[in-house]
């Protein structure tokens, strides 16, 4: 009887130490390092969707201090867009789209911008429309004619002006992140519409100012 006592303390005391701890090799389903690290790549974003969104990580919403600042319709299909600040501001990923039939954003043409692409604060980009297919987004050195700035990304489609639309900059995964109305005929030929004060106000009629800043007619 003592003997059968002795061997019950015995097996209690190995199984403090670890009975079915799962730290042998080849036990599954018990905690471990590859649960750690798991978790430790979604906290930080780099596993996690949404993880390299603008402004957030493990899956925080993208955001963009970018705005549509300037369209032009009429004499010329360009869009153009500004950096208010007070930071850069990096559009890798982000698309740029026109609007479809039924008004809303077309992300099927969508302009996505390549990575690295970069806005400073008080800076513009240009997009050309109407480009064809075969061009490729960019970015460009062959720009407007006359003026403006020397580098421009392409865009196949145009703003219609008779019609209007909303010029859209959207996010990875589609969503709306700001955008910038184009009333029917809205500007005359030789206007734009945009921003005024420049890259915080309202659209109104503007005098045309590709990659400068906005001003009246």
């Amino acid at each position: 009887m003592a003997q059968l006592r002795f061997t019950w303390l015995c097996v209690a005391a190995l199984c403090a130490g670890g009975c079915g701890s799962g730290d042998e090799p080849g036990d599954t389903g018990a905690p471990g390092t590859g649960a750690t690290t798991t978790a430790s790549q979604g906290s930080s974003g780099t596993g996690g969707t949404g993880g390299n969104g603008q402004g957030g990580t493990g899956g925080g919403a993208a955001t963009t201090t970018v705005v549509v600042n300037e369209i032009s319709a009429k004499g010329g299909d360009w869009i153009e867009l500004g950096n208010p600040g007070p930071g850069s501001a990096d559009l890798g990923g982000l698309g740029l789209c026109d609007a479809d039939d039924t008004g809303q954003c077309n992300p099927t043409d969508a302009l996505t911008f390549p990575e690295g692409t970069q806005l400073a604060p008080g800076e513009y980009l240009l997009v050309l429309g109407d480009q064809a297919v075969e061009a490729g987004p960019g970015p460009h050195t062959t720009c407007l004619p006359e003026g403006g700035p020397s580098s421009c990304f392409y865009v196949t489609w145009k703003v219609s002006a008779s019609r209007g639309e909303t010029v859209s900059i959207i996010s990875p995964n589609d969503q709306v992140l700001t955008e910038l109305e184009y009333p029917i005929e809205a500007a005359a030929d030789g206007q734009t519409w945009g921003r005024l004060p420049d890259l915080t106000g309202e659209g109104t009629v503007t005098a045309p100012t590709p990659g400068a800043a906005n001003a009246a007619p």
